[in-house]
Formats: C-alpha cells, sequence, structure tokens
C-alpha cells in the first residue's frame, strides 16, 4: 500500500535548524516562507538541500522597514533564481505600521507574482476588506490565504478570484466556531493546511511539518470525512496551487 502523501501549505522552515530538526512526518512537499530580505538567502539554500522544501520570498507586512531602496528588484532576483511562490506578503491591520505603506508593498508584490506567473502566498489580520478590494483591482493570478481567519460569507468572492485556503492549528480549538464554519465553506478544490507554529490554540500539538498529519486528522473529526481522503485532497490541491512550479 502506497504512503500517503502530504503537503504543507505554509512554514517558516528557516527558523528551524532545516526540516530535518523540524521533521517529517510524511510530508512530501512545503512550502517555507520567507519574510525579509534578510532570511531569503537561508530560504534559497535549505530548498536546494531538500527537494521537499518549495521556497517563497517575500517581504511581510511585519517587516517592510527591513527592506532597503531596492528590495523589490532583489526579491525579483530571488524568484528568478528557483522556482519560487511569493511570500509571505500581504495586510495586517493589528501591526502598528502605516496602512498605506502596508498597501503600497502588498500591491507592488502582487504586481511581481502576476507578471512572472507565480502563485502568491497571504497573510491577512483584521484587512480582509482591504485585502479583497487590491485583489479585484490587481488580479494576480493564484493566490493562498494562509491561516484563514476571514468570514465564511467572503470566500465565495475571493474563490472566484482564484484563491486557495489554508487552515492550521486553530480548527483544533471547538470555541473557534466562526473558523470552523469557514473551513466547512471552502470548496474542497480550494482547501490546504499548515503548520505554521500553532500557538495556544492547540497546546498538544507540536510545532513543525511532523505535525501535518495530527492536524488533518483533526479538520477531518470536524468535516464528518476520512482522514485519508483529506490527505489525498489537500495533496493534490497543494500540486494545483503550484502548477507549473510543482515539477
Amino acid at each position: 500500500m502506497a504512503c500517503l502523501k502530504y503537503f504543507d501549505a505554509h512554514n517558516h522552515i528557516q527558523n528551524y535548524s532545516g526540516p530535518r530538526e523540524a521533521g517529517g512526518g510524511g510530508v512530501e512537499l512545503m512550502l517555507s516562507n520567507g519574510t525579509a530580505p534578510d532570511d531569503w538567502q537561508k530560504v534559497l539554500a535549505l530548498a536546494a538541500a531538500d527537494k521537499r522544501v518549495l521556497p517563497c520570498f517575500g517581504l511581510h507586512p511585519w517587516f517592510i522597514n527591513k527592506a532597503g531602496p531596492l528590495w523589490l528588484e532583489e526579491l525579483e532576483l530571488f524568484l528568478k533564481r528557483a522556482p519560487s511562490c511569493v511570500g509571505e506578503i500581504g495586510l495586517d491591520g493589528a501591526k502598528n505600521a502605516g496602512t498605506a505603506r502596508q498597501e503600497e508593498v502588498f500591491t507592488a508584490q502582487l504586481k511581481l507574482a502576476g507578471k512572472l506567473s507565480r502563485p502568491a502566498c497571504l497573510h491577512c489580520v483584521k484587512a480582509w476588506g482591504r485585502m479583497l478590494k487590491i485583489i479585484k483591482e490587481e488580479l494576480p493570478g493564484t493566490f493562498m490565504l494562509h491561516s484563514y481567519g476571514g468570514p465564511a460569507e467572503m470566500i465565495k468572492e475571493f474563490s472566484a478570484l482564484g484563491a486557495y485556503f489554508s487552515f492550521g492549528a486553530a480548527i483544533m480549538d471547538p470555541k473557534r466556531r466562526k473558523l470552523r464554519k469557514a473551513l466547512l465553506t471552502v470548496p474542497p478544490e480550494r482547501l490546504l493546511f499548515e503548520t505554521e507554529p500553532p500557538g495556544p490554540d492547540a497546546p498538544g500539538l507540536s510545532s513543525g511539518p511532523q505535525s501535518l498529519p495530527v492536524l488533518i486528522s483533526a479538520a477531518a473529526v470536524v468535516m464528518g470525512r476520512p482522514a485519508k481522503e483529506l490527505a489525498e485532497l489537500s495533496w493534490a490541491n497543494g500540486i494545483g496551487f503550484l502548477g507549473d512550479i510543482a515539477g
């Protein structure tokens, strides 16, 4: 019997010593997201050393002040050095950073994703309306809303624009009823799972890719589906999200 393949839609493996320290858990492919120019090289090196790691390069809204004047040109060079996604990028209304500057940086990276025909990995906190407006204007193509925390009612509109939706350990918290509603609302062909460090929502869950089978099993209970089926679905969706860069 063939072993299940798992796709980890979002992590920061560069914050470990590498995939070996973080564990595997049957994860055959993972998206390691850079967040600022000072970690892009490390992400690139990890991907070169381990075929399971697919690199993502982006300027996260938390770190826009780390970027120099030529950050966008540098980002494009990194994206051209390897099959890769644009990310982690986005908007964060909870962060004490200028709204206008966040939108400027985010929009520039969406344009770059469109120019290079690369999928984008997006971060959004308390800025769902603004994000939807910008995506409608830019139409970047395929993108993923990582650790989705928006309203279930917005999923149809995001989906029509090319969105995939990734869920993490927060779905294991039974008190997160709105989040679980969103999980159940996502079109099955757009559903992904991720292992960005779980935090307080799942205190018994270890961080790193090795936790992905446990997370998917928990999601399967919430969704009333077999865990094996959900693992296979999310693997196929991950390959679909990546498109031409999956090979």
